[in-house]
């Protein structure tokens, strides 16, 4: 699930956060970086990490299978 309004970019945040061994969220696989720095990225920055994920859930679920 994805969250946007009209004010915004939309974000990849499920509401699950919990980071791996990685530093990368389980809910919705941004870095911790971008996390905490998501209000500083500009628009462009947002929909790259947002297509990011958007490919690796794609990608897990095709491999939960």
């Amino acid at each position: 699930m994805f969250i946007g309004n009209n004010n915004t970019i939309i974000t990849p945040c499920v509401g699950q956060c919990d980071l791996d061994e990685n530093d990368n969220c389980r809910g919705c696989y941004r870095t911790s970086s971008e996390i905490s720095g998501w209000m500083d990225k500009s628009e462009d920055e947002k929909i790259e990490i947002v297509i990011r994920c958007k490919k690796e859930i794609a990608s897990r679920l095709l491999c939960s299978d």
